[in-house]
């Protein structure tokens, strides 16, 4: 199997702002509900998290404040070999985070991950087979329009992404397709009750500029700065 795209982690120790460099590749558009799937291998590194989210991008909005916070997650704390970890964050960063057990080792092979966000619930899924649904208050105050993002990066909380170490670097994320369904309730043909239709798919074997944009950016929390060359 050739490998389209590959977001990694060539970090190395410099005396710049962060002490270690990840990437970042994210839509130049939002979308607001849909299914969202990707087919990919998580970095293994304790310490490191590889990731699928989709998030409001309020600072390109000219917003500081986190009452416009709203985030979808799926990600993988290299710490473990058979976890995934699913959170929603809306205003003020309140956040339902929650970790499922997986039956492989996602930083071993490849695997289908893909959650739906609608108006009424938001459901995740591993190989096609739900492993999470939240229709709680969360979804009342999950409707900003959000953008797709991966990125791979080295968190400082030693408590949720465990110990870190250098010498396991440098460590890779690997994408091979994203593919985004449009929420056509009851009249689509993929997802949940085909209440999804296929809107588009990117393999990567080139780099869409029309889709997508590589970030320069790291918060508080983040080891890494987010530079353009971790991201082929």
């Amino acid at each position: 199997m050739i490998m389209r795209i590959l977001l990694f982690s060539c970090i190395i120790a410099v005396l710049l702002a962060k002490p270690y460099r990840g990437g970042e590749l994210r839509t130049i558009e939002s979308f607001q509900y849909g299914r969202f799937e990707v087919r990919m291998k998580s970095a293994p590194s304790s310490g490191v998290i590889s990731s699928f989210f989709t998030f409001h991008d309020y600072w390109s909005e000219g917003h500081t404040s986190s009452v416009y916070w709203n985030e979808i997650d799926l990600e993988w704390l290299g710490r473990y070999d058979d976890k995934v970890h699913t959170n929603l964050i809306i205003h003020d960063q309140w956040d339902l985070p929650d970790l499922s057990n997986l039956t492989f080792n996602p930083n071993e092979d490849f695997h289908t991950y893909a959650f739906e966000w609608t108006s009424e619930y938001i459901a995740f899924f591993v190989d096609d087979q739900l492993i999470r649904r939240v229709d709680n208050f969360y979804i009342d105050s999950m409707y900003r329009e959000q953008k797709i993002m991966m990125n791979i990066w080295q968190s400082t909380s030693v408590e949720w992404a465990g110990s870190f170490s250098a010498s396991t670097l440098p460590t890779y994320a690997y994408y091979d397709w994203v593919k985004y369904y449009l929420w056509v309730d009851g009249t689509g043909n993929a997802g949940t009750n085909n209440d999804f239709i296929l809107l588009w798919e990117d393999n990567f074997d080139s780099w869409d500029t029309n889709r997508w944009e590589k970030a320069t950016h790291t918060w508080d929390g983040n080891n890494a700065d987010f530079i353009y060359d971790n991201v082929v």
